[in-house]
Parts: C-alpha cells; structure tokens; sequence
C-alpha cells in the first residue's frame, strides 16, 4: 500500500469517527481530504455522502453516492445509500430503481431491514398499499417482531379501510408492550374510522386501566368527545373536551410543544362555544408556551362557572380513593378489617393503635425549562389566525379580522389564503367601508382567476359564491352552484334561500 494509499485511509477513519460524534462539517472535510489522494475508492466517497445527510445537503450526498456505485457497481450497499439519498431528497422513483437493485445485488442484514422498511414508506406514500405491506413483511422476518413496523402495517390497513386486520395488528402491539398506549391508540384511530364510537370509547377505558397515561391518550379523549359533538352537537361534549385538556397539562409533564398545541386546541373548542375572549386567551398563550404555563395559565379558568368535573375526573378520583385505602388498610379495606376485629368486653375498641397520616413530601411543582422555545410549524400559524379571525369576528372588531386575514393570505397553504382574502373583504364590508364594493368585485377576479387556472379547486368556487352571497348577487351564486357535489350544493343554496329572506 503506498503512502497516499495509508494516509487516505487514515483520514477516512477519521471522517467516520468525526461523523459518529456529530461533527460533521470535519467530516466532510477528512473524507474529501481522503478523495483527493484516492479518488478511485469508493469508501472515501461514501463517507462524504454520509457527512452531505447528516448536514441536510441531500443534492451533494446524492453525487458522492453515485460515484460511489459507479466505482464498485456490483455492491448492492452502494445503490442502497443512493436509494437513501434520493428517497430523503423527495424523488421517489429514483429511490425505488436504486433500491430495487440493491435488493437484487444484496446488501448487509442492517442495509436489508432498511431498504425493506424505506420501500414500504415509499410505496406507502404512492399510494401502493400491498407493495408497502409487502416489503414491511420482509423486513418483518429479518429482524423479526418491531413496534415501528406494526405500527405502519396499523396505519395501511387503516388506508386500506381492512378494520379488522388493522385491529389484529392492534392487539399484536398489546400483547408485546401492554404498558404502552400505542396498540389502544391505533385501535381507537381504526374504530373511529369505522364510526364505532362504543367500541373506540370501550379503548380509551381499557388504555386507561393497563397503560401508562399520556398525552395521546388524553388528546384521543379530547377526539372521542368532538366526535360525539359532531353526531348530537350537544357542547357539552366541548365542554369536556376542554376539562380534559386542562386535566392533560397538570396531570403530565408535557413539552413545550404540547403545551403550545393544546393552548391551540383550547382556542378552537372556546371558539365553538363562541367565547371570544377565551380564545384569544388561550392564542396568546399558545405563542409563548413556556412563561403561560409556568405562570398558571389556565385553559378554564377558576372563576368559570360552566364547566364542572368531567365523567373521567370523578371516576379517577373513586379510584384513587380505592388504591390509598387499599394500601393503607389492606385488600379488605376500612369496614372489612374493622369488623375482623372482636370489640374488647365492653364492646369498645379502644386497644386499635390511632394511625397518623402518612408524611409525604410534596411534589415539586412541573415547570418547562425558561430557554425551551418550540418553534411553531406553518401549520400551528395558520391555525393560530384563523381562530383570530374568528374570535375578533364573534367580538365584531373588524379591523382586528382584517390584520389576521392579511397574515392568512401569506400562508403556504392555498385554502387558508383563500381565507384570509375572503375574511379581509368580508370585514370591510361589515366595517361599512365606502370601497368595499370594488373590494368584494377584485375577489371575485381573484377566485374567477383561480378557477381557470385550476378547474378542479372547489375552493375557489366557494369562496366566490360567498362572495356573490354577500353582495346580493343571487344569480351569479345560483349559476355557480351547479358546478358543486349534490351535497355541498344542497347547502350552498340553503344559504342564498336565507340571504334572500334578509339573513346573514
């Protein structure tokens, strides 16, 4: 081996010990080191493309990669970590082509688990059910029983609308790990699904007697609790929802980011209830999680007099009056071992030892550390103003609405910018503005814009039927019904019939 040979060696192992402790920019610096003096090994290579992953440089690992398996084209773990590279990339058919080859050439045990369980992903996400539990199966008899793979096979099944398969998945879960809520929480998601609201209630109560508590489980009771408000559309049912939520944050130790989401979902059920104040409330709170919670903030207030204990907090608290007496006075509990005991001769039981209370300290209190700062995604913004727009609407404070509609319209997503566009026209109408008729006939060139682009966004014909709604425009509205589902149709015309009649 000659020196450049050593050397480059060298710095290659180096490179994989920088990459292992994180450091990965000196990574990709040694193992480019080790390319210059030995460009012809294809190791040297994939540790660059290693480094170019874990920076988040999927374009630059791609490259390595290929120069990797164009140097040894008959190692199947090269056209792995390119199928990798490439599924991480977002470009699925090349990653498919690349793995599909690595599985014909053959790989490592670990490289083979992960191309199996990346090629059920990826056929996952094309819509390609039966490859995807295909190759979760393979991967299945080489490493044997895994939660993650179960899980997945959970969430196809559910895809696939196969209920019943999904469950026996469910209860396999159960049995491997009976503490963890994962099994019960696919298993209320696919009763669900399946409108059997009885059964998935009947989960939430066997979860809440074999597994650990948690956020999920407290979120799914939040979720079962809108489901039924959906069906009977008794608020009583928010009402709940929202003392479970509250239960939620002084019952767990959630993190930043939970606590930012369930301020949200607060916003939301107060939102429906038609509380104004409490939603804005609850979506100031979600923007600075950390010093709301620590300071108390609470999702229902004391001094709220509506919404009393829920089923779930009564029937916790004769449960934890069974568990303490049972520990403290046996299985029997207080009248049992009092009656096992013979009174003395004058029927008195003076000779029982009094029992002090025990001593416990108490618990510290839960706070979120100071510099946690959960950064809010995209879609926790849109939803934060949406429930402003429609909190400052139930408040009639509309150029509030027209400051939250404007942050809308700059939204990824183009049904919230339709929103905040309709929701700021909308408002200078009930502002009474003198050009809020020019304003209502420049959104409707927008919506009218986006139908040509885009024949089949249903959206945009409804955001422009409501506009022709507001505006007295009937015939426009009629005309433009026709291009909706029987259904959405059928409501559409409900509400022109109630403009017409003097409604809002």
């Amino acid at each position: 081996m000659t020196s450049n040979q050593e050397r480059a060696k060298q710095l290659m192992a180096d490179s994989h010990f920088a990459f292992i402790n994180g450091q990965n920019r000196e990574a990709l610096n040694l193992a480019n080191e080790a390319i210059q003096l030995a460009s012809k090994d294809p190791d040297a290579y994939f540790h660059a493309g290693n480094a170019c992953m874990s920076l988040g440089d999927y374009e630059n690992a791609v490259d390595y990669y290929k120069k990797a398996v164009k140097l040894e084209p008959n190692n199947g773990n090269r056209y792995f970590n390119l199928g990798y590279a490439y599924a991480t990339e977002g470009r699925a058919g090349e990653s498919v082509k690349n793995l599909a080859k690595a599985e014909e050439l053959g790989c490592s045990p670990e490289n083979t688990v992960q191309l199996y369980n990346l090629l059920g992903i990826i056929c996952f996400d094309m819509g390609r059910y039966n490859d995807a539990l295909i190759n979760l199966g393979k991967a299945e008899t080489i490493i044997g029983v895994d939660m993650d793979i179960m899980r997945r096979k959970a969430i196809i099944y559910g895809m696939k609308n196969e209920i019943r398969k999904g469950l026996e998945i469910c209860n396999q879960m159960k049995l491997i790990a009976p503490s963890e809520y994962i099994g019960y929480q696919y298993a209320f998601k696919l009763l669900s699904q399946a409108h059997r609201l009885d059964a998935a209630k009947r989960e939430l109560d066997i979860a809440a007697k074999y597994a650990a508590p948690s956020m999920d489980y407290y979120m799914d009771c939040v979720t079962f609790e809108i489901q039924n408000y959906d069906g009977d559309k008794d608020k009583e049912h928010l009402k709940k929802a929202l003392a479970l939520l509250e239960k939620a944050l002084g019952s767990m130790k959630p993190s930043a980011k939970e606590v930012a989401e369930t301020y949200i979902s607060s916003a939301e059920l107060w939102l429906q209830l038609e509380d104004a104040d409490m939603t804005i409330a609850c979506l100031d709170a979600a923007q600075n999680p950390v010093a709301s919670f620590n300071h108390g903030f609470e999702i229902i207030p004391r001094d709220h007099g509506e919404i009393k204990l829920t089923e779930y907090d009564v029937e916790e608290m004769i449960e934890n009056d069974r568990i303490r007496i049972e520990n403290e006075l046996g299985e029997y509990g207080l009248e049992e071992l009092a009656e096992s005991i013979a009174p003395d001769e004058d029927g008195h039981r003076e000779f029982l030892t009094v029992l002090d209370e025990p001593q416990t300290e108490a618990a510290e209190e839960y706070k979120l550390e100071e510099n946690d700062t959960p950064e809010l995604t995209p879609e926790n913004k849109d939803q934060i103003n949406r429930l402003y727009v429609g909190a400052y609407t139930l408040k009639n404070d509309f150029t509030k609405v027209i400051d939250y509609a404007r942050k809308l319209q700059s939204s990824e997503s183009s049904h919230n910018k339709y929103i905040g566009i309709y929701s700021e026209t909308n408002a200078y109408m009930k502002l009474g503005t003198e050009d809020h008729r020019q304003k209502y006939e420049e959104t409707i060139k927008f919506f009218r814009n986006a139908m040509i682009k885009d024949p089949g966004d249903i959206a945009a014909v409804t955001f422009r039927i409501q506009c022709y709604t507001d505006i007295g425009e009937y015939g426009e509205a009629e005309q433009l019904c026709n291009l909706l589902t029987p259904e959405i149709r059928k409501s559409f015309l409900e509400k022109i019939k109630e403009a017409k009649g003097g409604g809002e």
